[in-house]
């Protein structure tokens, strides 16, 4: 998934984004809130957004700046490049994409969500710090 979002964003002259282990493991409890929960949203099990981006350190400053992607499938809906196209191809998940975000975060957990237990959740947390 990193080597997808940074092919697209050296398609368009935008700098690589740096992977971040805090911002990894921000985005893996957020794809496994979505599947505890059983709630596809970005503030699953009723935390906001950037819950877990505090939660595991990441923002240092008072000076700070994020997005998220979330997205599931199953089957061959599930895999990095049909997630990564769809995401590619929705305009906000896009923005965030190809953005002035300079880090982030890659998190990918399996289990049941709505009733498919076959589900493949998956989390891009982007951020930077001033």
């Amino acid at each position: 998934m990193l080597c997808m979002t940074n092919f697209a964003r050296r398609q368009v002259g935008a700098a690589e984004l740096e992977g971040v282990e805090s911002l990894d493991r921000s985005a893996s409890h957020k794809s496994r809130d979505i599947l505890r929960c059983d709630s596809f949203s970005h503030e699953a099990c009723g935390r906001e957004f950037t819950y877990w981006m505090r939660r595991v350190g990441y923002f240092t400053s008072s000076c700070w700046s994020a997005g998220e992607n979330i997205a599931w499938g199953t089957g061959e809906y599930g895999t990095v490049r049909s997630i990564f196209v769809a995401w590619i191809h929705s305009p906000g998940h896009r923005e965030n994409i190809l953005g002035d975000f300079r880090q982030i975060g890659i998190g990918l957990q399996a289990g049941t969500l709505e009733g498919h237990g076959d589900a493949r959740v998956w989390t891009q947390d982007f951020g930077s710090l001033c």
